[in-house]
């Protein structure tokens, strides 16, 4: 994703009072944005969920405890046993009133040998590295969306302050030409369809300008609801006109990302189902015997013979799945990248288009207010070819400010 740093963070809280470009909107969105607030929640989970698996096996004492009370023609008797476990420390402790009351008291370590080389903390820290990784991605696939939706917002504010500024700029001739149309009417010098016709425009450009100053004030405060960003009134808004290769090159590298960690996850749970299937699970202890003041080793052993390992067969289909759709997405990423470059290239010639036919606009309309002010054509001739000059005109910024949009998308998208 595009940076730029601590510098141009800082100038922004210099600049706000005076407006804010595109870059440095981006920049405050990604300090202050909802998406930001949000990673930062799931970056407090993920340190909450590592704490716990940092403390697999030495998570608390495990208590375990039983009593009975036997009444029969052989009398009254108790027993009970207990026992506590933390990590591979452990205690045992049994009471039997039937053997005169004899307490059995143990204290020692056990541990399933299994666990020393590849036990379960191992194997959830190793999975916990990936889904880490994952998590974040997903949130800086949701940051990525918002800076989008951003970059799209201030085009439609740039363009209604555009489409608002040239419209405020044709109020002044169009008031002046109803005024001298008005009085030509009243003296019998212009026609009554002329003068008709520069009220309903002069109205028309009024009830323009109405409505694109209630879509401003609407635009302007979707930064604020949406975004949780404060728009200025004074807004700087540097085009950019060049795509390079560099600016699409990492786009998609999320979506490889990703998919290459659900193979290091299928990778790692293969790995340890093939371990856990192959290796038995192998219990040895030793433990301090209070009551016969000697020590006793303990071993035990489970393991089920010539099982099919079906589990670890499953992970290498998935894998197998995981490295068909990478190749797929591969080719459709090169295929979307084409796709942005005939579109830059698409923009790029509807531009080039846009200002030839402003020259042809421009030298048209000059030509018949020419003639319009030497009484060989008519005012609705002369103002409906002005019209065209300036709605191709809005339409040649509008489209460059696409392309700009375009530029600044490819440079986020990833």
């Amino acid at each position: 994703m595009k940076k730029l740093g601590l510098f141009v963070g800082a100038l922004l809280i210099c600049s706000q009072s005076y407006g804010a470009t595109l870059d440095q909107l981006i920049v405050q969105l990604e300090q202050n944005g909802y998406s930001t607030k949000y990673r930062a929640l799931e970056q407090k989970q993920l340190s909450i969920d590592n704490k716990k698996i940092e403390r697999i096996d030495r998570d608390g004492i495990d208590l375990k405890g039983s009593g009975k009370f036997t009444d029969d023609m052989n009398g009254e008797r108790t027993s009970g046993l207990v026992s506590a476990t933390y990590d591979f420390l452990k205690y045992e402790g049994e009471y039997d009133e039937e053997y005169n009351g004899e307490n059995k008291q143990l204290f020692g370590v056990e541990k399933n040998l299994k666990d020393i080389l590849y036990g379960d903390r191992k194997y959830n820290r190793s999975l916990f590295t990936i889904d880490e990784v994952t998590r974040l991605n997903f949130e800086d696939g949701r940051m990525e969306g918002e800076t989008l939706s951003l970059i799209d917002t201030y085009k439609t504010l740039m363009d209604t302050r555009l489409e608002l500024k040239l419209k405020k700029g044709l109020l002044p001739s169009l008031e002046a030409d109803a005024v001298k149309l008005e009085k030509g009417f009243n003296t019998g010098q212009s026609s009554r369809l002329d003068y008709q016709y520069s009220k309903m425009r002069l109205k028309n450009l009024n009830n323009d300008i109405d409505q694109l100053k209630l879509d401003l004030v609407q635009i302007e405060k979707t930064f604020e609801t949406v975004f949780n960003l404060k728009v200025y009134s004074e807004i700087k808004y540097t085009k950019l006109e060049k795509l390079y290769a560099d600016d699409i090159d990492n786009i998609g590298d999320r979506s490889l990302e990703n998919i290459d960690l659900a193979m290091d996850k299928v990778e790692e749970n293969k790995k340890y189902s093939t371990y856990d299937t192959k290796w038995p699970d192998l219990n040895a202890g030793t433990f301090y015997d209070v009551k016969n003041d000697g020590w006793l080793v303990r071993l035990s052993i489970d393991k089920t013979l010539f099982e099919y390992d079906n589990t670890t067969a499953t992970y290498e289909v998935e894998k197998e799945r995981l490295e068909m759709e990478k190749q797929r997405l591969e080719k459709s990423l090169e295929n979307q990248k084409n796709e942005y470059f005939n579109r830059y290239n698409f923009l790029v010639k509807e531009i080039a288009n846009l200002k030839l036919q402003e020259e042809v606009d421009e030298m048209t309309y000059k030509i018949y207010k020419l003639n319009y002010e030497q009484g060989n054509e008519t005012y609705i001739n002369y103002i409906e070819k002005y019209e065209d000059y300036v709605i191709n005109s809005i339409e040649l910024e509008k489209k460059e400010n696409e392309l700009t949009a375009f530029i600044y998308e490819m440079q986020y998208r990833r």
